[in-house]
């Protein structure tokens, strides 16, 4: 019998997953914008130290799929507030006819 080491798969980075995480709920809007950019800062970290050491984490695509939820829900919380003082404006700006 050979003495061979057990190989194992690496882990998933834990901060790969708080990345998607965050993102979900910022887009969802139970944590508008802290959920959004702690989202992509988690995931910004988690990539880095996956491609740092591939041998100990995995989860590259969780951590990727984390920062770009986290862009989009800042984008649509960007847009969510140019609408609402859109409304706004229009709701106490008097608007003249003739």
């Amino acid at each position: 019998m050979k003495n061979e080491t057990p190989s194992y798969a690496p882990a998933t980075h834990t901060l790969a997953i708080v990345s998607l995480v965050l993102s979900i709920l910022g887009l969802a809007g139970v944590l508008p914008l802290i959920g959004s950019i702690g989202g992509i800062i988690s995931g910004r970290i988690a990539r880095q130290e996956i491609l740092d050491k591939p041998e100990l984490y995995s989860g590259e695509g969780i951590a990727r799929a984390g920062i770009l939820l986290g862009w989009l829900g800042i984008a649509v919380g960007l847009l969510v507030c140019c609408l609402l003082l859109v409304g706004l404006l229009l709701l106490f700006v008097p608007v003249r006819v003739g």
